[in-house]
């Protein structure tokens, strides 16, 4: 664990900042283990993902009903189905219809701004509210679930060498902001949590110490001194939060005046993507519960009861977001998207609701889409029974890649990487609509080289390629050029660079037009495995005993320190692993718990620093 890795388990800024009542937390490194990344996939990829969490589990049977499939429903459900007659009829489609509470998303579904996926879980679902979260936070549907998040993940490919260097001219914005909730672990990223979390503009919250002293020289105050960059960073993202806020005013008339604090978030996102802030990802909350066992509908009256408010209240936000941004000017720019961890099941139960289930329709709303609806209605037997569920047509990380290729300008082969597979994406957004990314670069080890691979769109346009490196993500050096090859308008690129001495390793590829204008690709980086570097589990440390793992064998004594948050020494023993690459030992029952303790390894000419705290 480094400095990254220490500040994604410490608690950095607990305070939001206010925009009319409204807590807005920017996603950076604040609430441990909550405070997580969100992903800015390039600098220049200009586009925004706007993601509305619906906890609970979302009835998508109530939601989007599978028209074609009424009989089969009459019998699943009879005490909460809707009247056929009053479901919203969507243009172009005779199977599917909305709850007639969404009359705002009919409209934009007619518009061709709104696209409907069905059937979305994945294999072997996870009916617990906790699990099933972290099953879509983290991106896998495994057990336990990984520490990181799918976006998270992305975030470390995306933004390497944060948060050194940051907020730059470049990169002036937050990562990633969430209004309202806790900072889901979709943000996680496997370093550091790398978001950030606004003070009010009237207050600045105290880092990580009181102290604003000089840092003592050690390497505690090393640590202190990183921790105050955080500090300071907090000062910067609040002015561009503010400046953005002010400089635009909402412009839709079709917000809830009041009652919806979802339409009251959505209104804060559009006048700070109206207000040029550049943050990629939002994340919302919808207020309420879609645990709906009891009371889903009002007996008697299918039409009414809790579901259909809260489907109201998700159509109005959508909706007035959506004329505001157009409004702005901002349209081709934002693609929002819905989820809940689970549907419900497909029968009803005896108190006029529904437990947890499967599958459950995704909802997109944007201008750049392939307007419709996405996959057919759920295939259910005649007679439905108690463990009918709505079965699978598409892998919800199918969706993550489909954002990450087609929105957030991700390779296919970073999008594998972020999710350990490969997941074929689906025609959600409207290739016709979307512009060409210009370079898109990648990098691996191989053969003792650094292998560069980049294919550039529009290659015909440019005179020439300069590939640059860097060691600290900031300060970039020409390495070697290569000359535009061909005419054609699509074209792949391969460059070998000799393996440097350096902890990690950062590329980039400059591209020369024939006029003279420059283009970058977004920056890569490789972690160079030469360096030894150590793990320690479990971290937070239980029952007072900590395990080293180092990368290669160790045949030699080493030093293992202690200290507190003032630098003070509080254990120190010496250990020979004699060949192994483990060891383990267990210290005093003298050290605080949730209280951050620097660890301090050194054998031959190895020192390394770790943040441990113990529970």
């Amino acid at each position: 664990m480094n400095r990254r890795k220490f500040l994604g388990n410490t608690a950095l800024f607990s305070a939001p900042l206010m925009l009319q009542g409204i807590p807005v937390f920017a996603g950076d490194g604040v609430l441990h283990p909550l405070l997580q990344a969100l992903a800015m996939p390039t600098a220049n990829c200009d586009r925004i993902l706007v993601v509305i969490q619906m906890n609970g589990g979302n009835d998508g049977l109530n939601m989007v009903v599978p028209l074609d499939r009424y009989s089969e429903l009459s019998n699943a459900r009879a005490s909460i189905l809707l009247p056929s007659a009053s479901v919203l009829p969507l243009n172009g489609t005779a199977t599917t219809g909305l709850h007639p509470s969404m009359t705002g998303l009919r409209d934009l579904f007619n518009d061709g701004k709104v696209n409907l996926v069905q059937g979305v879980t994945y294999p072997n679902p996870n009916f617990s509210h906790f699990q099933a979260q972290d099953i879509w936070f983290t991106g896998s549907n495994t057990l336990p679930s990984p520490s990181t998040g799918w976006l998270g993940r992305q975030l470390d490919i995306a933004f390497p060498g944060f948060p050194t260097g940051y907020p730059n001219t470049t990169n002036p914005d937050p990562l990633a902001i969430q209004i309202g909730g806790a900072l889901p672990l979709s943000l996680a990223g496997p370093n550091i949590n790398m978001g950030y979390n606004a003070p009010n503009p009237a207050a600045l919250i105290n880092v990580a110490t009181g102290s604003t002293g000089p840092a003592p020289v050690s390497d505690y105050g090393t640590e202190l001194t990183f921790l105050r960059l955080m500090k300071d960073q907090s000062n910067a993202y609040t002015a561009r939060i503010s400046a953005s806020y002010a400089a635009q005013a909402t412009m839709s008339t079709m917000y809830a005046a009041s009652g919806n604090t979802l339409s009251d978030q959505l209104k804060v996102v559009a006048r700070l993507i109206g207000g040029g802030l550049k943050t990629p990802v939002y994340i919302v909350n919808h207020p309420n519960s879609f645990d709906t066992h009891v009371s889903q509908v009002t007996a008697g009256n299918t039409v009414a009861g809790s579901h259909a408010d809260m489907l109201s209240k998700l159509s109005v936000a959508i909706t007035a977001f959506q004329d505001d941004i157009t409004l702005m000017g901002k349209h081709t720019k934002v693609t929002g998207m819905t989820f809940s961890e689970f549907g419900r099941r497909v029968i009803s139960n005896t108190s006029f609701g529904t437990d947890h289930g499967s599958g459950a329709p995704v909802i997109f709303f944007g201008a750049m889409l392939n307007g419709g609806v996405t996959g057919t209605s759920p295939v259910l037997p005649a007679i439905p029974t108690g463990s009918t569920q709505v079965p699978l047509q598409y892998d919800y990380r199918q969706l993550y890649a489909t954002v990450m290729q087609k929105w957030l300008c991700m390779t296919a082969t970073e999008s594998e990487t972020v999710l350990n597979g490969t997941f074929a994406t689906v025609p959600i957004f409207n290739s016709v609509l979307l512009p060409l990314d210009g370079i898109e670069l990648s990098a691996k080890w191989e053969n003792g080289f650094a292998k560069l691979e980049f294919e550039v769109y529009e290659n015909d346009s440019f005179d020439h390629f300069v590939i640059e490196r860097s060691v600290n993500a900031t300060n970039f050096n020409e390495i070697n050029s290569v000359r535009n090859v061909s005419s054609s308008g699509q074209q792949k690129y391969v460059y070998n660079d000799d393996r440097i001495n350096a902890p990690e390793v950062f590329y980039r590829i400059k591209g020369i037009s024939k006029q003279g204008a420059l283009t970058y690709s977004k920056i890569v980086k490789l972690k160079n495995s030469n360096k030894q570097e150590i793990r320690v589990f479990p971290n937070p440390v239980t029952n007072f005993t900590i395990n080293v793992e180092f990368l290669t064998k160790v045949n030699e004594n080493v030093e293992i320190t202690i200290f507190g948050t003032r630098g003070e020494k509080l254990y120190y023993n010496q250990l020979n692993p004699r060949g192994n690459r483990t060891i383990n030992f267990k210290v005093p029952n003298l050290f605080s718990i949730k209280t951050l303790y620097i660890l301090h390894v050194s054998f031959g000419d190895t020192v390394v620093n770790e943040k441990i705290i113990f529970e």
